[in-house]
């Protein structure tokens, strides 16, 4: 287990401003205005292993100076149209065009949470209540969803196809059309890491098809038959450590290379705190069936959870599932051309069902860091329930109360990622 950040250590690196919160927005380069600033009444930012992750700016919209609405809602009357400062304020949240970053923290330290651009202005009028904007603005990878693509694997770009590899390709992949338009030519406009160790685990692949499909839903799609994660990490790059750029990751959650962890205990950091456990959804044998079209007949592969390779998924919790007499099949038909992928679909598929075992619902103090991907340990919850858990969501709120972060994450044992 990598070593853990606790409340106290993050409170003393942050030098007596903890308690003081703070956000900051940038648009172009150019930080936002205190008079903008002080219309501004919350900003929550969102992500989640499986969405591009967002944010939403809510202003106040009426300018009681001059008697009109002050973002959107009086365009083009004749104080607009003879008034500059005016005229940019009701284009300064203009969608599409311009890329806005978004950054919390405490005083004068700060992180950087998301650069993207806006991509929806949600004005609301009100006869009993203050008028306000909405702008909401999307990561950048909301550009990959520029265009579909059709494509297949294997091709001649890869000697051996694992899903790593297909995503890996990716970082190649350049759209001609783009070449000359000003953007961006690659299909993926940053750096594709992949984990090397779980990459020499996957099976090789007959064949994988993308069809009609934006590049980020088709890894996404990958990454969920192989219960690996897709998600944006930022600087420092454990697999290029001279470069000083964010990078798309595609690998398992449990990935030792995660970004930062915290130990979040009852009674000392968390305020609130929700944890299920069922057994409703469990299952305790998958398989998989295909066609062998090199032998010309079928595959049927069986993999159960008392399996050597699937022993010790969240120590003191997976008796219970035996216990309760789980479903004993589940059966998956898909694109499948040989028995080795076949059972590392079943098991991956298995070990994707264990970690829906144990979730939790928490909040803390705002903690920029906490994001969709990180790892953290719970304490002070019974034997049974302490232990490693992988973040799958997180909302950051802050408002007049303060910055919050509200959580959700799924229990984990730390060498999962090992073993598979």
């Amino acid at each position: 287990m990598t070593e853990l950040a606790t409340l106290a250590s993050e409170s003393r690196g942050r030098a007596q401003g903890f308690w003081v919160p703070r956000f900051e927005i940038t648009i172009d380069g150019v930080q936002l205005e205190n008079a903008v600033l002080r219309d501004v009444t919350e900003v929550t930012y969102k992500d989640n292993i499986d969405q591009i992750d967002g944010f939403e700016l809510v202003v106040g919209n009426w300018d009681s100076k001059r008697n009109r609405f002050k973002y959107m809602g009086s365009e083009g009357d004749e104080q607009s149209r003879n008034d500059t400062a005016l005229r940019e304020l009701e284009t300064l949240f203009e969608p599409c065009q311009k890329r806005v970053t978004l950054k919390l923290g405490y005083a004068s330290d700060l992180t950087e949470i998301m650069t993207g651009t806006f991509t929806t202005m949600e004005p609301t009028f009100s006869s009993g209540g203050p008028h306000t904007l909405a702008v909401r603005a999307l990561n950048i990878l909301h550009r990959l969803r520029r265009k579909k693509y059709d494509g297949h694997w294997p091709n001649s770009r890869i000697s051996t196809v694992r899903d790593s590899d297909i995503a890996k390709s990716f970082e190649g992949l350049t759209d001609p059309e783009w070449r000359n338009s000003g953007q961006d030519a690659r299909r993926i406009p940053m750096p594709i890491e992949i984990d090397t160790a779980a990459r020499s685990r996957e099976p090789q692949l007959v064949f994988v098809g993308q069809k009609n499909e934006y590049d980020i839903d088709f890894l996404w799609r990958r990454a969920r038959v192989r219960s690996y994660v897709v998600e944006v990490r930022r600087p420092p790059n454990p697999w290029r450590p001279e470069r000083d750029e964010e990078f798309l990751y595609f690998g398992p959650s449990t990935s030792q290379s995660g970004p930062i962890d915290y130990q979040l205990a009852w009674g000392s950091g968390l305020i609130d705190l929700k944890v299920t456990l069922t057994t409703a959804t469990q299952v305790k044998k998958v398989t998989v069936k295909g066609w062998d079209r090199v032998r010309q007949r079928p595959i049927e592969v069986s993999v159960d959870r008392d399996a050597p390779e699937l022993r010790g998924l969240n120590p003191g919790l997976s008796e219970i599932v035996s216990q309760c007499d789980p479903r004993e099949e589940r059966v998956v038909t898909q694109s499948i051309f040989t028995e080795d992928e076949a059972r590392q679909l079943a098991r991956d598929m298995l070990l994707g069902n264990a970690r829906e075992l144990v979730k939790v619902q928490g909040t803390t103090i705002g903690l920029p860091n906490l994001r969709a991907g990180s790892k953290i340990h719970l304490a002070n919850i019974g034997g049974r329930l302490s232990g490693m858990y992988f973040v799958t969501e997180t909302t950051h709120t802050f408002n007049q109360s303060g910055y919050i972060t509200k959580f959700s994450a799924r229990r984990e044992d730390p060498d999962t990622g090992v073993r598979l």
